[in-house]
């Protein structure tokens, strides 16, 4: 009686419809500023004052079929390192796939302040659907670092066009004062193409000698700094800014990939 059963069984289950996919997460990539075409963050450890960004993909929502929209909410959620919540926000969304499929792009950012306890910090992100009743959540960890001279708050535009003006920004923070509360900081931008050589003059500024008119660093100290160029001929180039301070014998370092695209068909 069994063996009769058995071939009926399996047809019913090779019968029965397959699941729809579950939405998910994919395709985290930490970053810096603009979003999303700010140059790929090497690590996650942040200075105060600095900002976080994270670029992913949400895959797999279910659009109405009258309306053509996916519905859904993002919750964000920020844990200290002893897993306590310190910040949660959710933003609910309606979009519609102009270019079909079934994916869409998503960005966070994170702030740290100036004040900020250093230590071990976790993001959890997830996304509910609301059409297909699922969701997936994805945690990221990163690291805010105690006060110490360094680069923060960058906007590192990686990808540019013939004839744009490029701009490299960021500020300079916790910078060693001497007995008249100056700095002794030296800052250096080069540019480099894709076999290294470097192809202009390297831009230097000298602090205190290039501080903000008005600049006061005993009552803050960061220092914005700003380093536009001219893109003149397409290509693949590295943004290399070197910042040495002297008087705490300190360095910091920010080096990021620019691609020149041009789609004139021009050589």
């Amino acid at each position: 009686m069994l063996k009769r059963c058995l071939p009926l069984a399996i047809v019913a289950l090779l019968a029965a419809p397959a699941a729809a996919p579950a939405v998910e997460l994919k395709n985290f990539r930490v970053c810096y500023a603009p979003l999303p075409f700010g140059a790929t963050r090497v690590d996650a450890k942040c200075l105060p004052g600095d900002f976080l960004f994270v670029t992913y993909d949400i895959e797999a929502l279910k659009f109405d079929d009258k309306t053509g929209k996916a519905s859904f909410v993002t919750v964000l959620e920020l844990f200290d390192a002893q897993a306590k919540e310190i910040f949660k926000k959710e933003t609910p969304s309606e979009v519609v796939a102009h270019l079909g499929g079934s994916r869409m792009p998503g960005d966070l950012h994170v702030q740290m302040g100036r004040a900020q306890k250093p230590g071990k910090y976790r993001i959890r992100l997830t996304v509910l659907d609301r059409l297909a009743k699922s969701s997936d959540s994805e945690v990221y960890s990163f690291e805010l670092l105690p006060p110490t001279f360094g680069i923060a708050g960058i906007v590192a535009p990686a990808i540019g066009f013939p004839g744009q003006h490029h701009s490299t920004e960021f500020a300079l923070v916790d910078l060693t004062l001497d007995g008249k509360k100056q700095p002794d900081v030296e800052v250096t931008m080069r540019v480099f193409d894709d076999a290294g050589k470097e192809v202009a003059k390297p831009i230097v500024s000298i602090l205190p000698r290039d501080l903000p008119v008005g600049a006061d660093l005993e009552k803050e100290n960061f220092v914005p700094m700003r380093y536009p160029i001219y893109l003149n001929r397409s290509g693949r180039f590295t943004i290399d800014i070197h910042a040495k301070d002297k008087a705490g014998n300190k360095e910091a370092r920010l080096k990021y990939p620019l691609n020149v695209l041009d789609f004139s068909g021009g050589k």
